[in-house]
């Protein structure tokens, strides 16, 4: 019996725009998938076994409950980010150019421009000289 196998690319933090790890799952039941079923199994395992943070490795827990609900674990392609020293932002080189989108948790940096320790959360940077 032939079986059809598809695999699809699921962003494990949405709310990290481009440069979020990519994990990929492969359909293991018949008949077609749908980006809702992945969506609705992705769901369930991150209220039982918490959401799978950009960076993290996919616990054994996490795959188990995604092979019971018919996705199996394909593996998480990585991004290299950075974190730029002059606005606190996280990065990823796209050739000539970075792009960079405000980073998860919170990060400490020295503005050079401004000769300030700073820290950034999300899209909320604060500079100061007091301690």
């Amino acid at each position: 019996m032939k079986r059809t196998i598809l695999a699809i690319a699921l962003a494990l933090s949405s709310a990290v725009g481009a440069h979020a790890d990519t994990s990929t799952y492969v359909w293991q039941g018949k008949g077609p998938w749908t980006d809702a079923q992945l969506q609705s199994a992705a769901q369930v395992c991150d209220q039982q076994y918490g959401v799978v943070e950009n960076g993290a490795i996919t616990s054994a827990n996490y795959k188990r409950c995604m092979l019971k609900q018919g996705w199996k674990y394909g593996g998480t392609a990585r991004v290299k980010t950075f974190i730029d020293p002059d606005s606190g932002m996280s990065c990823q080189d796209e050739g000539g150019g970075a792009v960079c989108v405000p980073p998860q948790g919170t990060v400490h940096y020295f503005d050079p421009d401004q000769g300030l320790p700073c820290t950034r959360t999300g899209a909320v940077s604060v500079c100061s000289n007091l301690q």
